[in-house]
């Protein structure tokens, strides 16, 4: 097991807070390190006191989004912690998990709202009712017939809302199964925990539901992702550990080195792993495929209750601020969730536009970046042939919902600008490019740049006569 002191960094910002109930925060800030390692951790505290985040998602506008429980708001920070928050219309709605829709907006969940929640990249939100009472809606994907799909969790029911907001419910065979979160599987089907019913559910678009159990007993599967495998990966929140399923069924699980970490959320890095949450064992954790796990400790964690990291985007030497302000005791309870040991507690996960991974600390009111190491690749098909070929350029390892400039490089005249695309979540592009019709015969090169990330592949091209 490889472990890695984490680093915090930028310096903090600090605003008047009023409310009942009284805690004192010590708050440290500290200069940022020169070069970041994979594992290295950046936390930026959200606005809002007490939001406690939740759900995150990288989206098209090259930021990231997610969901203030108890803020009641929808979240945005960019790559460098500049936060924007949008208040959900309906009070004490607790926004949960959300995701990319085929529209390019955000579809979220409102767990005790029972809506789903629709917010523009300019912060402008629609609400569509759920018509089972008390739903609890959890988990949101979009599924390969352009419709959202999401759980309902105090339901027992997979729910499809097409864009217009009409929406249709298929009961699970297994009551209360508490269905967590879903995504959509390589097979064609959606794919699903089932919190308290142990098993890893599918259901294809006609709503026909295909239950596999977990060969742990009290494993509570909750967050679920495709891996560069092509499997379908979950997270094991009672059992500690992390699993595999194989679209046939076949379950194979790896125990978490950090007993009783409880993972919770699992995303797929630019760097061909996964990357998990661990809620009660303060650490953000990657696994291979081949299921050898690594953990990174969070900055702080064992530390007292309401210790406050680095805030946004402040740059500057180290310093020390002491303050005092109140909170409500319910803020440092987790709705919906068992209680957690840390001060930060870490549940969702996403795959960023920088090519990194970021979290959000369900306690500690923050939303992280933890430093991957991707490696990014691009092929082109062919990759040879006359002035003027059209070529089909693919590549993957790049940040989540990053634009890529195409460069042509002719190693007699420079580079020409092709164009660019637009990288999907899990950081792959494909695009078509013309080769230039003056190109230079011989080997020259394609060259792809992500515009956040400035990660690079690079492929030659045979220019022939």
């Amino acid at each position: 097991m490889k472990r890695r002191r984490a680093r915090s960094s930028t310096a903090a910002a600090l605003a008047g807070l009023t409310f009942a109930g009284s805690i004192i925060f010590s708050l440290t800030a500290i200069a940022p390190s020169a070069q970041a390692a994979e594992g290295d951790i950046t936390e930026f505290v959200v606005p809002t006191t007490g939001s406690v985040p939740d759900g995150i998602t990288a989206a098209p506008d090259g930021n990231l989004w997610f969901a203030e429980r108890l803020g009641n708001k929808i979240g945005r920070v960019t790559p460098t912690g500049l936060f924007t928050e949008f208040p959900v219309p309906t009070a004490n709605s607790e926004p949960l998990a959300l995701v990319v829709g085929p529209d390019g907006n955000l579809w979220f969940t409102e767990f005790k709202g029972n809506k789903i929640g629709r917010i523009t990249l300019s912060g402008a939100i629609s609400e569509f009712a759920i018509p089972t009472i008390d739903a609890r809606p959890h988990g949101i994907t979009v599924g390969p017939d352009g419709n959202l799909w999401f759980t309902e969790l105090n339901a027992d029911k997979i729910a499809r809302i097409t864009l217009t907001g009409d929406v249709a419910e298929y009961p699970i065979p297994t009551s209360k199964s508490w269905p967590s979160i879903i995504t959509s599987g390589p097979d064609g089907n959606l794919w699903f925990g089932e919190w308290k019913g142990n098993k890893i559910g599918r259901i294809t678009m006609s709503g026909v539901v295909t239950e596999f159990p977990t060969p742990s007993p009290g494993s509570q599967p909750h967050g679920i992702t495709v891996g560069p495998d092509g499997n379908l990966w979950f997270t094991e929140f009672g059992s500690s550990g992390m699993a595999r399923i194989t679209t046939a069924g076949v379950i194979t699980e790896f125990p978490i080195p950090t007993a009783n970490s409880k993972p919770a959320f699992v995303a797929a890095g630019a760097d061909g792993n996964l990357w998990f949450t661990e809620y009660n064992g303060e650490r953000i954790g990657k696994i291979t495929t081949s299921g050898v796990i690594t953990e990174y400790t969070i900055p702080g964690a064992g530390g007292p209750v309401g210790r406050t990291a680095p805030s946004s985007s402040l740059g500057g030497t180290p310093v020390s601020l002491l303050f005092t302000c109140e909170i409500r005791p319910e803020w440092l309870q987790n709705p919906g969730w068992p209680s957690c040991a840390g001060p930060a507690c870490p549940i969702g996960i996403a795959a960023g536009p920088d090519g990194n991974l970021w979290f959000t600390e369900f306690r500690g009111s923050k939303v992280g970046r933890i430093t991957d190491s991707p490696v990014s690749v691009a092929t082109l098909a062919p990759r040879a042939g006359p002035p003027g070929t059209v070529v089909q350029v693919s590549g993957s390892g790049f940040g989540s919902f990053e634009q890529v400039q195409l460069t042509f490089v002719d190693s007699q005249k420079g580079p020409t600008a092709l164009g660019t695309a637009m990288t999907d979540g899990g950081g792959r592009f494909a695009a078509q490019i013309n080769i230039p019709t003056d190109a230079t015969k011989g080997r020259q090169r394609v060259l792809i740049e992500g515009a956040i990330s400035r990660l690079r592949a690079g492929e030659v091209f045979r220019v022939t006569s």
